[in-house]
């Protein structure tokens, strides 16, 4: 049993609590809060962790999407258009996966865990990143991604899934939880997709999904038209969608899904506010596709919506805190300290509902202590939230089921 104190806490809840002063006691949950010197007669035993005098706890934070797999990028890939950098990943993206080894993936996992992130919903196209997401002490999401739009190579590319998807299953456990994800409705044929989404109703999967994520892909399938004709028709002249928007959409009826990036989506009544959610990863949009999600309506239309860094492919850290920094400069339509506290909610809270973590996201009772610990300056209680973004780099301290981790 364990005893926390710091002069500011954020809860992290709906109503965004600030409590000041106060301290709480713990072991894998949370088991009280209140002024410290109370705990500790009620709680002898406890081992009080020391803290700075300008400490900061908040829960911490869940990344709810990112691709490991490509965390060996530097100057591979090419950006400013969607269809020039997936030129550049299909060029690239073998010698990229073969650069990511172990050691690197641990390596930046670790840098996340940093930087205040405990949970990762991780997006694997090879299952190289299997390995190292099982041993680095954080919270994997593992979404097994599958893909392929000819007909043709279905079978090859179920039982590459399959190996894949198994082999993860042999690692299940309370801080590594197996997933499926579709790559998007432009690779991904109807046969596969209904292969992968039975697959996740079977074994009650969480599931992601990239979804109109760039002006090529919005092009293509609503006017079958754009940048990916051009493409496809390298391949084949009498090529058409592999999905209509609609159809595609219908087929994630009844599961709980993330749909990632969403910025060309005008449908937003065709998702279901109780289990699908939308991911935005900001960098990735404006390097990819120089637009950026339209958040004032997606909060407008009641879905949930949480923040996710993409990966080192179309990003410059998988910092939850750049990313929340980055959402302050594209999001000018909102006032700075109402944002702050959103993007905070967006990084713990939502994302926690959205990956079925019940326990998880804010700081009560009974959930459980996955926090960090940070320092922050004197300022105004109302400039807290947003003061934090700006000037914080990295955590203190971060802890995972009430275990400090080795940062």
């Amino acid at each position: 049993m364990f005893l926390i104190y710091a002069k500011n806490i954020f809860v992290c809840d709906e109503k965004f609590t600030i409590l000041k002063n106060q301290a709480f006691v713990f072991d894998k949950k949370i088991k009280e809060f209140g002024n410290l010197q109370n705990l500790q007669k009620k709680y002898p035993n406890a081992k009080l962790i020391k803290t700075s005098k300008n400490s900061l706890i908040l829960p911490a934070f869940i990344n709810s999407h990112t691709h490991l797999e490509f965390s060996a990028n530097a100057y591979d890939l090419a950006y400013g258009d969607f269809i020039t950098w997936l030129k550049s990943v299909i060029k690239s993206r073998v010698s990229l996966n073969e650069k990511a080894k172990k050691r690197l993936i641990l390596n930046t996992i670790k840098n996340m865990q940093k930087t205040g992130t405990a949970t990762i919903g991780a997006i694997s196209s090879f299952g190289s990143d299997l390995i190292p997401c099982v041993k680095s002490g954080a919270r994997i999401v593992y979404f097994n991604e599958i893909l392929g739009s000819s007909e043709s190579e279905n079978e090859i590319k179920k039982a590459d899934f399959l190996k894949r998807f198994n082999e993860s299953l042999k690692f299940k456990n309370d801080l590594f939880i197996p997933a499926i994800s579709l790559h998007s409705p432009y690779s991904t044929n109807l046969t596969l997709a209904k292969f992968a989404l039975n697959l996740a109703k079977t074994h009650k999967n969480l599931l992601s999904v990239h979804f109109l994520e760039s002006k090529a892909e919005n092009e293509w399938l609503r006017k079958e038209s754009g940048d990916f004709k051009k493409w496809f028709l390298n391949f084949n002249k009498n090529i058409k969608p592999l999905h209509k928007i609609d159809d595609f959409l219908a087929l994630f009826n009844g599961q709980r899904t993330l749909f990632t990036h969403c910025v060309f989506l005008k449908e937003f009544e065709k998702l279901d506010k109780h289990l699908h959610s939308i991911t935005h990863c900001a960098f990735s949009n404006r390097l990819l596709s120089q637009k950026s999600l339209n958040l004032k309506r997606v909060l407008k239309s009641g879905l949930n919506i949480h923040l996710g860094t993409d990966g080192l492919s179309s990003n410059i850290s998988l910092s939850i805190l750049d990313e929340m920094r980055a959402n302050l400069l594209i999001h000018k339509e909102f006032e700075l300290k109402s944002l702050a506290k959103k993007l905070l909610l967006m990084a713990t809270l939502y994302p926690a509902k959205a990956l079925n973590f019940n326990d998880l996201g804010s700081l009560e009772i009974g959930k459980s202590a996955d926090f960090s610990v940070c320092e922050i300056g004197e300022c105004d209680e109302k400039q807290l939230p947003l003061q934090f973004i700006l000037k914080t780099k990295e955590v203190k301290d971060l802890f995972i089921r009430g275990e400090k981790c080795n940062l």
